[in-house]
């Protein structure tokens, strides 16, 4: 395929698009005549909208047409998508999702190929019926960044290393720069509390002492992000911390760009500001219990990722029966982390010795 036509199907989260972006880039290296073009769900559109490279952009709200059976109108937008997908006449469509309706999309699309995971791999095993090209199992668990680069791979993609480009809007860099400078701040380390599930989170008691010791024994300001309905999360971190009260900064998704590309490190769970963090190659410590950190942590040389190697590691429950026993990591145990990353980047004075 020298300028080939190539259908994206990955609709959602915000974590899992950030995974499929490396292979992405795969396919624009290797096709930079290609059309690439993305179907993804209405709400994470904005994210795929700073994304250099994405000829076009298909938002498709699968959700309505289960909320809203009744209504003729929501399967009128799905199916004028599907015209317009097949007007197209793709070369081959890749499933990053794996699901029973993202594999259902790339036939309807049309495409001449349909590519995605096989039947142990996929979310939903009935999916790997609509592909003729599947990714199989590998001989011991991998990353799932290398999982999407593989299928990007059997659309003939060769690996590219270059670093991922977004282009956030001027008045969100605007509006960050301005914050840190009004906050004096040019040297200082992210904390990211959140969750999407409560079992990923590690307690904001322990991200509280933890702020306190980069602090006082790294000198290293400390600024807290949160998302809706976090802000507790913070006045937690806050009277927990000894030393100065960390910055907080409650900013949008598109504004942690430009704020975790001047930071020196962010530390949180498997969340999508986690991940976002990994793909601007921001040096990261990942506090993983529920979700593997060899498919879901760091993808980058030097990061740390904290794991419990447990009976129930890695089960991906959203409550647990053991008190979340496999986040209790000590703020001692966190340190270290920060500590050993930190003079991976040339750290402060006090990290570095």
């Amino acid at each position: 395929m020298n300028a080939p036509k190539i259908l994206i199907i990955r609709l959602s989260a915000l974590g899992d698009i950030l995974h499929a972006l490396p292979a992405f880039a795969d396919l624009r290296s290797s096709f930079p005549a290609a059309r690439i073009d993305w179907l993804v769900g209405n709400k994470a559109a904005f994210l795929l909208s700073t994304v250099e490279g994405i000829d076009h952009i298909y938002m498709i709200d699968t959700n309505a047409l289960i909320a809203a059976r009744s209504k003729v109108s929501a399967w009128r937008k799905v199916l004028e998508i599907i015209r317009v997908l097949r007007s197209q006449q793709y070369d081959c469509s890749v499933d990053f999702q794996g699901l029973l309706k993202t594999a259902f999309l790339g036939f309807l699309s049309g495409a001449r190929t349909r590519i995605g995971f096989s039947k142990e791999l996929v979310r939903e095993p009935p999916a790997h019926w609509f592909y003729q090209r599947r990714l199989q199992k590998p001989s011991k668990q991998s990353h799932i960044v290398e999982q999407n680069r593989g299928l990007a791979a059997l659309a003939g993609a060769h690996s590219d290393s270059a670093p991922l480009k977004f282009h956030v809007p001027e008045l969100d860099v605007k509006f960050i720069n301005d914050l840190l400078e009004k906050e004096g701040l040019s040297e200082f380390v992210i904390i990211n509390p959140g969750g999407g599930w409560p079992t990923k989170r590690w307690k904001p008691e322990r991200f509280g002492a933890l702020a306190s010791r980069i602090q006082t024994e790294l000198h290293l300001p400390v600024a807290v992000t949160t998302g809706p309905g976090e802000d507790m999360l913070y006045e937690i971190i806050a009277a927990h911390c000894s030393s100065k009260r960390p910055h907080h900064f409650p900013v949008s998704f598109l504004q942690l760009i430009p704020l975790f590309s001047r930071a020196r490190l962010l530390v949180g769970g498997d969340t999508g500001p986690f991940h976002l963090a990994c793909a601007l190659g921001t040096p990261v410590v990942g506090i993983f219990g529920p979700t593997s950190p060899i498919r879901n942590g760091p993808w980058r040389e030097g990061d740390e990722a904290l794991a419990r190697t447990l009976d129930c590691s890695s089960c991906h429950g959203r409550t647990c029966p053991t008190a979340n026993e496999c986040m209790e990591f000590t703020v001692d145990e966190v340190f270290s982390a920060v500590v050993r990353r930190l003079e991976n980047t040339g750290g402060s004075q006090s990290a570095r010795g």
